[in-house]
């Protein structure tokens, strides 16, 4: 496969099981087994030719370089004009392999897939890509981000009058004003949750005030939460209380 230079970096997780795979052209030739779920990473502005035998499996997640940069500067606090993507082929990461991982199964979903589950997964994957794969050298961090108490109760209020809507990373973070990458660790340092596990329980409890508060069918109730199907209602509902929504009624009454 020859491929050509490209505007955004990427990053390939080799499924199927290990393979042998050749790299030429741009930096060092490359010879080596990548094992299944390893990880090849490609910065922007390069071009390989590659020879693979071996099972052809790949998932790929590409990433616009103004994303990279913004979680390299909110990860040292300082902005790295010469940091890129480090390049690496079949290289193992415990920590990366199950974030892809997990969101594979997101993505496999379909129609339940959470936008905002996806956003808060990529985000981590783009924390730890600036810690442990980038070519930023010896940067140090500063303190850490914040965000005033104004613009957590303006984000907080939004959540809670968009409930039963799509609410992604993108749209809290332009609530907030900040980037994405700032505003979901800033939001996390202010109140101990992930945006995602914040939004997740407060849809929960939404759903526990309507359940004991008359008989609406569990169709709209799970609609009015934001939930996408009633299985995946009743799937985070059960995580979270112990129960299954009609349980719940049915006990708690």
């Amino acid at each position: 496969m020859e491929q050509p230079s490209l505007d955004h970096h990427y990053v390939v997780m080799h499924l199927g099981g290990s393979k042998q795979v050749n790299r030429r052209n741009d930096g060092p030739a490359v010879s080596t087994i990548a094992e299944s779920h390893s990880l090849t990473m490609v910065p922007a502005g390069v071009a390989h030719s590659w020879r693979t035998q071996g099972p052809i499996g790949f998932a790929h997640l590409y990433l616009r370089p103004e994303q990279f940069d913004d979680a390299l500067e909110s990860e040292f606090r300082v902005r790295l004009a010469e940091a890129t993507l480090a390049d690496c082929v079949g290289q193992r990461d415990p920590i990366l392999e199950p974030l892809i991982d997990r969101m594979l199964d997101e993505i496999h979903a379909g129609s339940d897939a959470s936008s905002l589950l996806l956003d808060s997964l990529l985000d981590h994957v783009l924390v730890r890509l600036a810690r442990r794969h980038s070519t930023r050298g010896r940067a140090s961090s500063s303190a850490r981000l914040t965000i005033s108490p104004h613009r957590l109760r303006h984000v907080i209020d939004f959540i809670e009058s968009n409930l039963s809507s799509d609410i992604t990373l993108g749209t809290l973070a332009a609530a907030a004003g900040m980037s994405a990458s700032h505003f979901s660790h800033a939001f996390q340092a202010a109140t101990g949750d992930s945006p995602y596990r914040y939004v997740t329980r407060r849809r929960v409890e939404l759903a526990q005030m309507l359940l004991l508060a008359g008989d609406t069918p569990l169709r709209s109730i799970s609609e009015k939460c934001g939930f996408r199907s009633r299985q995946q209602f009743a799937v985070t509902f059960k995580r979270h209380v112990g129960l299954g929504p009609k349980r719940f009624r049915l006990t708690r009454r």
